[in-house]
């Protein structure tokens, strides 16, 4: 076989040798390019959370307190040496990245039984894989099992896990052990009233940093110094005069107030006086919604309009919404005092209607029925006096809700809006804005849900769409090149 030089050298002047050169050149730019850009983002520290749920993410309440975080606080971590829990290390770990002031330890408590029992309280032990979080002479112990949340299957009898709640558990420990003061809320009791406790809450409520306390005032001289509100929950008969004068001596001297009124047979007149005092009224009926996206498949369940104010803004903006079963209207006298305010939090639509005849059982709108909309909770303040500062140091806040059924676990665990509703309003009575309850990481698969057609639409063209267009443009580029 010969060879041509002179063949061979023209070769790499033609059209083809130069395009494949260029092709080549292209492509190993590209490796090039893909190996170097490899290389410096291995060098990056930073994450990128893109689980549907930003299960590994701290949310924005807990950011803003490590922002804002003054004091030293550490994480004890309960593990033996090797049995460390991945998920809980990694989560901690965040706190520790983002304030210099949070550190973590991690304790063997086999090895360090003095150390645990230093923080056993209650004298039943503290589980390994439990969170110990101390800042001076303040600690709060998280167990292992309070950071998880757990579903039950009643016909198999197992249990599963179906969300994480480290971050719902440890930013209040942080909140707490590093707060001068926990505000006291006293809870009204002697006339049948739920509590947080009855209503599955009280957990999440001491957990936003709030100690709780009963308050009898038949027994009482008056609303002990120390409250920092007193909340009002489902009353099922009305207070005495003394009573009433007690509360609305506290009110005016610049108390703050949460009542969660459900609707009764009978109306508390006594009740509605403290309310008429601050410019509105309970109206006795149910009301019902009639705009179908505006009730949860009831008229009665009613997702409401969230007006906006510092309780009702941290839930819109975070998407959530909110469902209030049979509940009853507040409704603004016509006279008022000039120092009063009275601000809308939830409402309904024109398309509701309030049910006066409580022997109804229509879900329809019928003769009788009063037209909405309506406003089913208000923030009422009235301003301090001052020309009287001994009288009212403070403006006096009260918030009004016309259900209490709301805050029900049922409910509230279900609707994250409601909790907030519930935890938002505490806060505000101590004059705390933009806060919001963290929710539990859901752990529960999420689900892409396609219909026949659309199955068939993606199979379409999975399967046969995209290999033909591959195809076409396979055969365009041979075709071109072969004409080079």
């Amino acid at each position: 076989m010969k060879f041509d030089i002179k063949n061979i050298l023209g070769s790499f002047k033609s059209r083809k040798f130069k395009f494949g050169g260029y092709a080549a050149m292209l492509t190993a730019s590209v490796i090039a390019i893909v190996i170097v850009l490899n290389l410096l983002v291995s060098q990056i520290p930073a994450k990128f959370d893109l689980t549907h749920n930003r299960l590994y993410s701290l949310s924005k309440p807990t950011v803003e307190l490590l922002k804002n975080l003054k004091k030293d606080v550490t994480i004890y971590a309960l593990f033996s040496a090797g049995n460390e829990n991945p998920v809980i290390s990694e989560f901690i770990q965040k706190y520790a990245d983002r304030s210099s002031h949070v550190k973590i330890k991690y304790i063997d408590p086999y090895k360090n039984p003095g150390f645990v029992k230093k923080y056993d309280t209650s004298g039943s032990g503290i589980d390994e894989g439990s969170l110990i979080v101390e800042s001076g002479n303040k600690f709060r112990v998280i167990n292992r099992y309070d950071m998880v949340d757990y579903s039950y299957n009643e016909q198999t009898g197992d249990t599963n896990v179906t969300g994480l709640t480290i971050e719902q558990k440890l930013t209040p420990a942080i909140l707490y052990v590093t707060s001068e003061k926990t505000p006291i809320i006293y809870e009204l009791k002697g006339h049948g009233e739920d509590t947080f406790v009855g209503l599955g809450i009280s957990s999440e409520v001491e957990a936003a940093n709030f100690e709780i306390k009963d308050l009898n005032l038949l027994t009482e001289k008056s609303v002990p110094q120390d409250a920092s509100a007193v909340v009002v929950i489902s009353p099922k008969t009305d207070i005495s005069d003394i009573e009433l004068k007690k509360l609305k001596d506290y009110i005016n001297s610049g108390g703050r107030v949460l009542f969660l009124m459900d609707l009764l047979k009978d109306e508390l007149k006594n009740f509605n006086s403290i309310f008429e005092s601050l410019g509105v009224r309970l109206e006795h009926g149910i009301v019902m919604e009639g705009d179908n996206t505006k009730n949860a498949g009831n008229p009665v369940w009613i997702l409401p309009n969230l007006e906006s104010h510092d309780i009702t803004n941290p839930i819109d903006l975070n998407n959530m919404y909110m469902l209030l079963p049979s509940a009853q209207p507040v409704v603004e006298t016509k006279f008022k005092k000039r120092t009063i305010t009275i601000e809308k939090l939830l409402t309904t639509t024109s398309n509701s209607w309030l049910r006066k005849d409580l022997n109804s059982t229509s879900l329809s709108k019928e003769k009788g029925d009063i037209s909405g909309p309506f406003t089913l909770a208000v923030a009422i303040t009235d301003k301090a006096d001052s020309l009287n500062a001994k009288l009212r140091p403070r403006d006096a806040k009260v918030v009004i809700v016309g259900s209490a059924t709301f805050a029900n676990s049922q409910f509230s665990k279900n609707v994250p809006g409601n909790l907030n509703f519930v935890v938002n309003a505490l806060n505000w009575l101590q004059d705390k804005k933009d806060t919001l309850q963290i929710q539990p990481k859901d752990l529960t698969t999420f689900r892409l849900n396609l219909s026949t057609s659309q199955a068939m639409i993606w199979a379409a063209i999975t399967v046969v769409g995209i290999p033909v267009l591959i195809l076409i443009l396979g055969l365009t580029i041979w075709l071109r090149r072969r004409h080079l």
